[in-house]
């Protein structure tokens, strides 16, 4: 078994692109959710009222907890690419310094 781990820092990239694609998608979804807080009640009885209030008052905190996670997906798609870039430059840098041993 080895110890060393194989990355492809391209690949890894690739994959911070692909994260923030969905932090978009995410953030999309957050602003269908938060139209649907539109609900207007069918009647003016209470029972209709009512019940359109908790939908908007749902779509609201589902908007925010989907806002929440696609910011969080955001950050952690950034991360990625900067890990990736950090992995490349060091592989750089230590090939560069056992090219100049060897």
């Amino acid at each position: 078994m080895t110890s060393f781990i194989s990355l492809e820092p391209e690949a890894v990239m690739a994959a911070s692109g692909m994260t923030a694609g969905l932090a978009g998608e995410a953030a999309g979804h957050g602003g269908q959710v938060a139209a649907s807080a539109a609900a207007v009640p069918p009647g003016i009885e209470e029972i209709s009222v009512a019940n359109a209030a908790k939908i908007a008052e749902f779509a609201s905190q589902a908007s925010a907890v989907l806002e929440a996670g696609a910011a969080f997906q955001a950050e952690h798609g950034v991360a990625v690419g900067i890990s990736s870039a950090v992995t490349d430059l060091a592989d750089a840098i230590n090939y560069a310094a056992i090219g100049q041993i060897i």
